[in-house]
């Protein structure tokens, strides 16, 4: 049965109007959590909300955890009431004993909620402390829990004023909006109708006029007549008496009134109005004000009189007329059996841009045209249309065709043959919906951030290019590009300033390509280029290369990164799409494995190689399902007593049909394909179990692989193996190479809070950063088998005593691997190693093979340098 607290619809109610779900992190609650970290002395503290079926975090210190089925969380049961829920030991509690953060790497044991409260009686979430090992608080921590709850809250209530305020602005900002638009449209309206509005105030005689009135009276927009007398000027004097009675009547009787009249503008054109008016009054019911509407009805009573003249001509074709003049939002041109226009409406003369003179003298059809054929108005359609519509006669059978104007309107022409002779011919302007329907073709392939074709328009162009070639030979050139620390720009920088830095990408590879080359975004940070005829695909490779180097400035912060790129050349590497693209794709993943920044062509052997990965990937997988996994321990020794004082486990792989595998074959596709990190924590719990068995003075080591440091989790892993191991933290080192640390963030010095020992593996194999070696929490160095195989050689001696001193000097322990010869063991120890393993002082082993070697002392010849020297 699923607990919910009573009052579970308002409380979800006040949860969602908080709006505050799946919001990003704030300081000021990630702060408290912080302090609360600190204040009880708890690894975990968290801010949580639960929604209906989900428990989301707002906000954490030592945790993280995306959304959460809610029914299996330690807050959905803090809810239920106003009280605290403290748990000692989860555990024992037949409630939480199966929850994941308790089964889980985090190990939670302990767990405190208080429930976050803005109305009495109404949890929205909880503020909760989590421990690994059971406890209690005490009255004064109670308390303290208390008053931080509070903040919280408090915090909240502030984001609940924000959100309010913001939905009142918002809210006031409509109204204003949608009034300016009202006003917007009411314009618009009056300008498209030849409609506007007027009102006189009757106690001030002031009149005020829209804007389309004044341009009916031929003023400019905003300057009215100044008083009633002023407009009644404008009327045609046979008028102005019959209105200047009706206003007078209206005003008297408090009745409205309409009229038709002329008025004479100050240009001495004359124009045909329409005019309605009502009396308004005020509140003890006497006349106030006219108000009133004035539309110009010049044009139809010039087109109803056209017409009436050319229907009594026509009186044969009057339906058809009829029921074509209905759509006047169409151009409608008749024409008669000998080829007279009879009757064109003022769409069509405003859509064709024809001269009204030459419209109102009744022209013929051939006159129409040669006047578009001096003004080239057929200059934008194909041959074959433009000999047809510009000669050609009128056609004895429907017909519509679409052609474009010289100021780029498109327009739909369809003509339809009379029974008697002529024709019927509407003009439809579809200018807005071509660029609507082009906008959407262009949209579905084309990368909306770069404005580059997507991975549908340059698969297209891909598959017609290729049949091209099998009809008539040819060759292409198809290059796959993949940006190079894109990944840190975008997580460094912000995905804002990633978008900048593709769309940056995108016109750089533009700006090296030519015309016929086509260039694709097929997502995210990849790219492909299809060259087009004969092209040197390596010389574009090295000039795309040369220009994605460049450092791009992202508001005024300098990033800088690279491109590998994959070539696969049509037909010698295939002329299906499916198999160029894959060949392309396994030289472009040749060229990241081989340094970056770089290009490959595609050679057969890829194919094979890729193949060959993709099995040993199937049998890593299936290995790991199974255990087919075994750890084997090569010795540490002390170089002062002779002692072992560490073990170090190595992982082995006995497979199937290949024998033994060292790490080295396996284990960099373990870490590119991710599961370096569930083999990674089987290695750490592997070891720390068989720790059990060694003496307590002897530490296990075990590497930490870059996509292991990666993950949030691992310091809660580390902590959770050494607890069911029931080893003390001093027990276990890490030892993490250079390469690796650049995905570490701050677990470092996570992991160094937990006790274990830090190494530096494989110093002096690359180039080893002095400035990390002080920043971060290591205790051990451990000296690359390069330095150790010099260790022989006099000339070496200097580096190898300036390495050791410089371990001294930052108080770190020296340990060298790879010792194979007594000669090198020497010149460690003179230089000053404290520690040491390699073949010659012991090969790996499994661990039931350890225990010979454990309780024994070695001599080592030869003097030891001390420390202090």
């Amino acid at each position: 049965m699923q607990l919910r607290p009573e009052r579970e619809a308002e409380r979800l109610s006040d949860l969602h109007a908080l709006g505050i779900l799946d919001t990003p992190p704030e300081a000021q609650f990630d702060a408290i959590c912080r302090l609360a970290r600190t204040l009880f002395r708890v690894p975990y503290a968290w801010i949580s909300l639960v929604d209906a079926e989900r428990l989301w975090c707002k906000a954490s210190a030592g945790i993280r955890f995306g959304p959460t089925a809610r029914d299996a969380a330690f807050c959905h049961h803090a809810i239920l009431s106003d009280a605290p829920l403290v748990v000692e030991d989860a555990r024992s509690d037949p409630r939480f004993h199966g929850v994941a953060l308790v089964t889980g790497p985090q190990g939670v044991r302990f767990y405190a909620g208080l429930p976050l409260m803005l109305r009495p009686g109404l949890p929205l979430g909880t503020f909760c402390l989590a421990d690994t090992v059971p406890r209690r608080l005490s009255e004064d921590e109670s308390a303290r829990l208390s008053d931080l709850t509070a903040v919280v809250v408090a915090q909240l209530r502030h984001y609940e004023a924000r959100v309010a305020s913001e939905t009142e602005a918002l809210r006031r900002r409509a109204s204003e909006e949608a009034l300016s638009q009202a006003s917007r449209n009411l314009t618009l309206a009056e300008q498209m109708a030849h409609i506007g509005h007027w009102r006189v105030d009757l106690a001030s005689g002031a009149v005020t006029w829209s804007d389309e009135v004044c341009r009916m009276h031929g003023r400019a927009p905003g300057d009215p007549a100044a008083c009633i007398e002023e407009a009644l000027s404008y009327y045609h004097p046979e008028d102005r008496g019959r209105i200047a009675a009706l206003v007078t009547d209206a005003r008297e009787r408090r009745a409205g009134f309409s009229f038709k009249a002329r008025i004479l503008r100050r240009d001495g054109e004359e124009r045909v109005i329409v005019s309605r008016g009502i009396c308004e009054c005020d509140e003890t019911g006497a006349a106030a004000a006219l108000f009133g509407s004035a539309q110009d009805v010049t044009e139809m009573d010039r087109a109803q009189a056209e017409l009436q003249e050319r229907t009594a001509r026509l009186r044969a074709s009057t339906a058809l007329l009829d029921a074509t003049l209905e759509h006047m939002d169409q151009g409608l041109m008749m024409v008669d059996e000998a080829g007279i226009v009879r009757v064109c409406n003022e769409r069509a003369i405003a859509l064709l841009d024809l001269p009204r003179d030459l419209m109102r003298n009744a022209p013929t059809f051939d006159e129409v045209r040669r006047h578009q054929i001096a003004r080239d108005d057929f200059a934008r359609c194909e041959a074959a249309l433009r000999e047809q519509v510009a000669h050609g006669p009128l056609p004895t059978h429907p017909r519509t065709y679409e052609r474009e104007r010289p100021d780029g309107t498109v327009l739909e022409v369809r003509t339809v043959p009379l029974p008697t002779g002529g024709a019927v011919r509407t003009y439809t302007d579809i200018t807005a919906r071509k660029a609507a329907e082009a906008q959407v073709a262009h949209m579905a392939r084309h990368d909306t951030l770069t404005g580059l074709p997507n991975r549908a328009l340059f698969r297209d162009s891909l598959d017609r290019r290729l049949a091209s070639q099998r009809r008539h030979g040819g060759a292409c050139g198809l290059l796959c590009l993949d940006l190079d620390a894109f990944k840190a720009v975008n997580d460094t920088l912000g995905h804002l300033a990633g978008d900048a830095m593709l769309r940056e990408v995108a016109g750089r590879i533009r700006a090296v390509l030519r015309r016929e080359d086509l260039a694709a975004r097929l997502g995210g940070d990849e790219f492909a280029v299809l060259l087009g005829g004969e092209s040197d695909a390596a010389a574009t490779a090295e000039r795309l290369i040369a220009a994605l180097r460049e450092p791009v400035d992202l508001g005024g912060q300098e990033a800088t990164i690279g491109v590998s790129i994959g070539i696969a050349v049509a037909p010698e590497h295939g002329l299906d799409g499916d198999a160029l693209i894959k060949r392309a794709d396994r030289a472009l993943y040749r060229a990241k494995s081989e340094g970056r920044n770089t290009y490959r062509h595609f050679a057969a052997a890829m194919d094979r190689a890729a193949e060959e990965r993709r099995r040993l990937e199937l049998d890593l997988r299936l290995a790991l399902q199974r255990g087919a996994f075994a750890l084997h321990y090569q010795p540490v020794f002390d170089l002062a007593g002779g002692r072992i004082t560490a073990v170090e486990a190595l992982l082995r792989w006995n497979h199937p049909t290949r024998g033994r595998l060292d790490p080295a074959a396996f284990l960099p596709l373990a870490e590119e394909t991710g599961l370096v990190v569930p083999l990674g924590e089987w290695v750490l719990r592997t070891a720390l179990r068989d720790a059990r068995a060694l003496p307590p003075e002897i530490r296990v080591v075990v590497n930490v692989a870059g996509a292991q440091l990666r993950q949030p989790g691992l310091p809660g892993a580390v902590r959770a193996a050494l607890a069911a191991a029931g080893e003390p933290p001093g027990r276990l080192e890490l030892d993490i190479a250079e390469g690796a640390l650049a995905e570490a963030g701050g677990r470092l010095a996570d992991l160094a809070d937990l006790g274990i020992g830090l190494a530096f593996d494989d110093f002096g194999a690359g180039a080893s950063s002095l400035g990390a070696l002080r920043r971060l929490p290591f205790g051990r160095i451990k000296l690359a088998r390069a330095l150790a195989g010099d260790a022989a050689l006099p000339q070496a001696s200097g580096l190898l005593r300036a390495v050791v001193a410089l371990g001294e000097a930052l108080g770190l322990e020296v340990t060298a691997k790879g010792v194979e010869t007594e000669a090198q063991l020497a010149g460690l120890r003179e230089a000053g190693c404290t520690g040491a393993q390699g073949f010659l002082l012991g090969r790996p082993v499994p661990f039931g093979e350890l225990a010979p070697m454990l309780g024994e002392a070695v001599a080592f010849p030869g003097p030891r340098r001390s420390r202090g020297a």
